[in-house]
């Protein structure tokens, strides 16, 4: 108490330290909660930076493949896999440079990408007179979830493994890239198409059990059509059949075309079996050899 000059001294009450150790333990909790919160937040952040890219999602690269014994008699080609990117011209053009003229097979495995960058591509392989067939490369010793790995793949000289037609895949605008193909092969539903829009979906488009064949589902770009239809005239292609092809594609799927379609429409000139191995049989009495590709 205070009164005749003497200090008061404050007396705490058992619901004081109550009072005091509810918010101590209020403080501590939060300080805990925020400091897991925080790192979790770091673990989650060094997880996704540290996730592999899956294989079909790599950019595209082109490397030299050959099977067996080429003292004797091997299979050759080019194995080019995964997306198609602005800058996938660029790595082709390199390849292409490096081969001096020689005529190898490219075989693709994509999910598809960049509709120019794809032309472009065609158009290439169209110049150096080289077939195309849709294939899956398996190199030696790699993993069977990453049959193409990057540490097998040898950039100045020839990678071993195998080749086949068996699940493989040309999807998107990879078919624009088959289509430069002097020779083009590909087993029966590899081939995936979609539509290339700008827009959303029109009303010509119809029901699911009564498609409009003469609209496209979604508003096609039309100068991206005019681009796409004097391709496809170039490589030899039927364009109208090409666009009602690309037509059937639902809004967000995929159309897988017959081997009648595909055929009629020139993607591909002939089919590949489910045991084929698309690519150069080579013998010692043709000794050329392509000089390295750039990285």
């Amino acid at each position: 108490m205070a009164g005749n000059g003497n200090v008061a001294i404050g007396v705490l009450l058992p619901g004081d330290f109550m009072s005091i150790r509810f918010r101590f333990l209020s403080k501590l909790y939060l300080m805990t909660a925020a400091f897991f919160l925080s790192l979790g937040i770091f673990i989650s952040a060094d997880a996704a930076q540290k996730e592999p890219i899956a294989p079909e999602e790599r950019p595209m690269d082109f490397i030299l493949v050959r099977s067996g014994d080429c003292n004797v008699s091997c299979i050759q080609w080019i194995s080019a896999q995964g997306a198609i990117t602005p800058g996938t011209p660029k790595r082709l053009k390199a390849m292409l440079k490096s081969l001096k003229g020689r005529k190898l097979p490219i075989v693709l495995q994509s999910v598809g990408g960049d509709v120019d960058a794809a032309l472009a591509m065609g158009r290439m392989i169209r110049a150096a007179g080289l077939d195309t067939a849709v294939g899956r490369t398996q190199l030696k010793d790699c993993p069977m979830l990453d049959v193409r790995c990057v540490e097998k793949m040898v950039r100045n000289g020839w990678s071993e493994g195998e080749v086949t037609s068996a699940s493989a895949y040309c999807y998107s605008a990879c078919p624009f890239v088959l289509a430069g193909g002097t020779v083009r092969a590909a087993e029966n539903g590899a081939i995936g198409l979609h539509q290339v829009t700008n827009g959303k979906k029109s009303r010509e488009y119809g029901t699911a059990a009564r498609r409009n064949l003469d609209a496209i589902s979604t508003k096609f770009d039309p100068a991206l059509k005019r681009k796409l239809s004097v391709y496809f005239k170039e490589m030899g292609l039927n364009a109208e059949d090409m666009f009602v092809m690309i037509g059937m594609a639902d809004p967000d799927g995929m159309y897988q075309p017959g081997r009648r379609e595909i055929l009629k429409a020139g993607v591909v000139t002939k089919f590949s079996s489910y045991s084929d191995e698309p690519g150069y049989v080579f013998t010692p009495t043709a000794p050329q050899q392509p000089a390295a590709a750039a990285e």
